[in-house]
């Protein structure tokens, strides 16, 4: 389809404009007629201009034709290239006009203006994207919990998220700020995962925040995390549905992540799995990224998995278990939901001696599998 507007002349005497649409064949045969009725088109993405006679104007093609995204005509015209063929001038954008956005073309020809708007209709997008998890997966956090994670069927818009994302008390009210609203949003390289921080300065105990405003969560009182369905995705729809979920606060967490209570089940030779057994759920993210396996200082590769609410951790190897001693490496940047990690709190009283600021560096925990 291609959009015309043409100069008339109107009962009065005044120079009008007036549109129709023509079919492509029709447009060619007035075309090859030589009919240079001032005029403009916008088709297959660019804008044409007809009538133009005489030598290119001093001041360049844009001052006699301008195409802005704006109706407002002070607004900068669009970045583009122009080319002009037998008194006609084309205007190529240097990007594709999003779906729906309206182009405004201003002619400038024979001493006198034709001003245009063309729009492609917006198209329909369907909304299929959800939100996927939750993490932490349980439904009972700590008090002092530290983070949480919202992963999503396919990736989402950023910079949308403080606006989207809420907790709600037991009463139906909005806990007022509970997160560190971060302009830089924590995503994940796919777009997908978002990791969103409460509040570190209403979670130590101390300092103003905690004093004045208390905890984002309070033990004993359950609070819903909502994500409202107006948050757009990458294609900008919205999602398919709204999220919320019910968590039961419990009491804070302030022991540091003990490894040796772990409990490790070493596999046999063969394809079987390594588990090991947390003693509390630990950081969905940190415990795929913080804990390896190594034999004789390599690193094995192989598939990670962390189920049972974060408190199993898997591994299964790209090649199988060969008899002989390994290691499981746990990187001290791992957490629990309170972010206390191994040998360090991460809600400190420094006025106790006792509790360690330095947190370990790596972990070793030794296993065997036996031969067959």
């Amino acid at each position: 389809m291609i959009a015309r507007w043409h100069l008339g002349r109107a009962a009065s005497g005044k120079l009008s404009i007036r549109p129709f649409v023509i079919g492509a064949m029709l447009a060619t045969e007035l075309a090859a007629c030589g009919a240079r009725e001032p005029s403009l088109i916008y088709a297959d993405g660019v804008v044409r201009a007809e009538g133009w006679s005489g030598p290119a104007p001093a001041d360049g093609w844009e001052s006699v034709l301008n195409v802005r995204a704006d109706d407002d005509p002070a607004a900068p015209a669009m970045l583009g290239e122009y080319s002009e063929s037998g008194g006609v001038i084309t205007f190529t954008p240097r990007f594709e006009p999003a779906p729906g956005l309206a182009l405004h073309a201003t002619f400038h020809v024979n001493q006198s203006t034709i001003e245009a708007t063309f729009a492609e209709p917006a198209k329909a997008i369907a909304s299929t994207t959800t939100v996927a998890h939750l993490y932490p997966s349980t439904d009972e956090w700590p008090e002092n919990t530290l983070k949480m994670y919202l992963e999503f069927s396919a990736p989402m818009s950023a910079g949308e998220a403080w606006t989207h994302i809420k907790v709600v008390d037991d009463q139906g009210r909005t806990i007022v700020q509970p997160f560190v609203e971060i302009e830089q949003e924590l995503w994940d390289g796919s777009g997908t995962r978002l990791t969103v921080l409460f509040d570190p300065g209403r979670i130590k105990r101390g300092l103003v925040d905690n004093r004045d405003s208390g905890p984002p969560l309070i033990a004993g009182r359950p609070v819903t995390i909502e994500v409202d369905p107006s948050w757009r995705d990458a294609t900008g729809a919205p999602l398919a549905e709204k999220f919320s979920r019910t968590i039961r606060v419990t009491d804070a967490v302030r022991d540091v992540v003990h490894v040796k209570r772990w409990k490790v089940d070493a596999p046999r030779a063969g394809d079987s799995d390594l588990v090991v057994t947390f003693d509390r759920p630990l950081d969905h993210a940190l415990a795929r990224r913080a804990i390896s396996v190594t034999k004789n200082g390599s690193l094995l590769g192989g598939k990670i998995r962390v189920t049972d609410e974060e408190t199993v951790w898997r591994f299964t190897p790209d090649v199988g278990w060969a008899p002989g001693d390994y290691f499981i490496a746990v990187d001290g940047v791992l957490e629990d939901l309170a972010g206390n990690r191994p040998g360090k709190m991460f809600d400190v009283d420094t006025s106790d001696p006792a509790q360690s600021t330095e947190a370990a560096s790596v972990t070793a925990i030794p296993f065997t599998v036996p031969g067959a």
